[in-house]
């Protein structure tokens, strides 16, 4: 049985807009009170294949994403309090375990520029500090790739640092995990608030 949370389809979306999507859900008054992280997902080479996503190809939804985001949250589960994904582009589960989200999601990548690393931040300070001007939306030519949500954008006009957050190799806010140290937090989610 999983924890008690509205079903996926309660909370704002726009497709494309994960780290906005993310944004919204670790505001909402579902999750107030409780632990929560942004989880960004990229790697040296902006490219990092996701299986079960909305956006893949069938039949095992995949997709290569030059990054991605999801929420994480401390939830009351049946085992008692584990870390859940909570991931508004997923077929998986909504909420799932962090450790099945990871093995439902990841495949071993051969080539090891390929395996993905996560950003792991605070849902107050992701909710405080992400600005995005959506210019990483924007054709040459400026017109939209895909169309925006309706909500402004993140940062009330701050400059932009979305792709510094999602370029692993430099400083942002939270910690960058491996596979295993992602999955070493999953196990012991009370480490992750750095």
């Amino acid at each position: 049985m999983a924890p008690s949370l509205p079903p996926a389809a309660s909370f704002d979306y726009a497709a494309f807009y994960c780290e906005e999507n993310v944004l919204r859900l670790l505001s909402s008054p579902a999750l107030a009170g409780r632990r929560a992280w942004a989880l960004l997902v990229s790697n040296p080479g902006r490219s990092v294949a996701m299986r079960a996503q909305r956006a893949g190809r069938p039949p095992e939804g995949l997709v290569s994403w030059d990054y991605h985001v999801l929420a994480v949250a401390l939830l009351e589960g049946p085992e008692g309090e584990a870390a859940y994904a909570l991931d508004l582009d997923s077929l998986l589960a909504f909420p799932v375990r962090l450790a099945d989200y990871l093995a439902g999601s990841f495949a071993a990548a051969a080539d090891p520029a390929g395996r993905p690393l996560f950003r792991l931040v605070p849902a107050a300070r992701y909710a405080a500090e992400l600005a995005s001007d959506r210019s990483h939306m924007r054709a040459p030519d400026g017109s939209w790739l895909v169309p925006p949500p309706s909500w402004e954008a993140p940062g009330g006009g701050r400059p932009s640092n979305l792709l510094d957050w999602i370029d692993m190799g430099k400083p942002s806010p939270g910690a960058v995990l491996d596979p295993a140290g992602l999955r070493a937090f999953a196990a012991r989610p009370e480490a992750g608030d750095s």
